[in-house]
């Protein structure tokens, strides 16, 4: 039998570990921390169901595969899903993206309808503050998008960020419904109150998995690993880990930025208004970018609600920065990796992927193990 080594038990980890077996692979996953599904996975604090950050699936409408997948293992159930930002400069909370009709509200209205009758249509953004300004002017820039994102990264200038998914000035402005992702999107999550939990136990049934475990040296051009006194030997490895790690840094480090979480219970049965989980704070003033509601996720019953506090730091790892020098120093790392050897996940292709599109990377890759 052809033996597989997974490094990492997060998501991609041990979905791919699934898939592997299903190929009569025997399968050993190696993962730091003390339990499976990284930022995925849920615990609970005092009752409440929560995970580090939310993570709600989103799936592309048609994208049948991946709803199949998830619910060989859980019940999954569709949310409508609502967005709030508040604009400290008017002292209020709006829709985002921003919606025709919070702008028809807004003290500077007559200003922004200006700036948003100039836009080019055919305007080449090289970089995501000039994409943006051209999008929704900079008035609406500034009170939605610049300060939120500098915090976000931890950044002076977002001209710094210049590889993202730059899309048609035409959705910029929502109309019609306030309702993220309509038409385009399902958003999805389990009914189980411990979340994806179970789907990581259960892909990773028959596997040897060894927790605490951080990997001392890859020698990948052997396909082996060196942990603990040990040589572990492979026919495959996959690596979930980012690929700076694995090549003992020798192009220099990739870039990334956290998450801090803070937890509090309030004493309401609901925080947020009924259609939104979470809020986002786009002012410059306060350090935290995110507040989010678990129980409207999770679908927990309590009189009170639980709220997590999200505040960037470098204290993790969980956003790749998307700049044209961290995505080319991340390719010169992808070019060392040897046959036979493969590389998933947010951290493994250094690349801001959901759920979804890392089921989609699985489903080609095991296509050529």
């Amino acid at each position: 039998m052809k033996k597989a080594l997974i490094i990492g038990g997060g998501f991609a980890g041990c979905v791919m570990a699934y898939f592997l077996k299903k190929k009569d692979f025997q399968v050993q996953i190696l993962e730091g921390g003390k339990v499976l599904g990284g930022g995925c996975r849920t615990f609970f604090y005092h009752g409440h169901p929560y995970t580090y950050g939310p993570h709600h699936l989103l799936v592309n409408v048609g994208d049948s595969a991946v709803i199949d997948f998830f619910n060989q293992f859980l019940n999954m159930r569709e949310l409508k899903h609502y967005m709030l930002t508040f604009v400290a400069s008017d002292r209020e909370f709006y829709s985002y993206p921003p919606h025709i009709d919070d702008i028809a509200i807004m003290p500077d209205k007559d200003k922004i309808e200006k700036e948003l009758s100039v836009r080019d249509p055919n305007f080449k953004a090289s970089n995501f503050e000039d994409f943006w300004i051209n999008a929704i002017g900079k008035t609406l820039y500034d009170k939605f998008i610049n300060f939120y994102s500098q915090k976000m990264w931890k950044i002076k200038n977002n001209k710094e960020i210049d590889v993202f998914g730059f899309f048609g000035i035409d959705s910029a402005i929502q109309t019609g419904s306030k309702q993220r992702f309509v038409g385009k999107k399902d958003v999805l999550y389990p009914r189980e109150l411990d979340g994806y939990n179970s789907l990581f136990d259960r892909c990773v049934e028959g596997c040897e998995v060894r927790f605490n475990t951080y990997v001392d040296k890859f020698e990948l051009d052997k396909k082996r690993v060196y942990v603990n006194g040990e040589y572990l030997s492979a026919d495959v490895v996959i690596n979930t880990s980012s690929l700076d790690m694995v090549f003992d840094y020798c192009y220099g480090e990739l870039r990334y930025i956290g998450r801090d979480f803070q937890k509090i219970i309030l004493p309401v049965k609901y925080a947020l208004p009924e259609l939104y989980h979470f809020a986002h704070y786009a002012d410059s003033e306060e350090s935290y970018t995110r507040i989010v509601e678990y129980k409207k996720l999770t679908g927990y019953e309590s009189k009170y609600t639980m709220i997590g506090i999200e505040t960037p730091s470098f204290n993790n790892k969980l956003y790749p920065y998307q700049t044209t020098a961290d995505v080319a120093k991340y390719k010169r790392y992808l070019e060392l990796m040897p046959k036979d050897c493969y590389t998933l996940g947010r951290m493994g292709r250094y690349r801001y992927s959901d759920m979804s599109e890392i089921l989609n990377d699985i489903f080609e890759l095991i296509k050529e193990i």
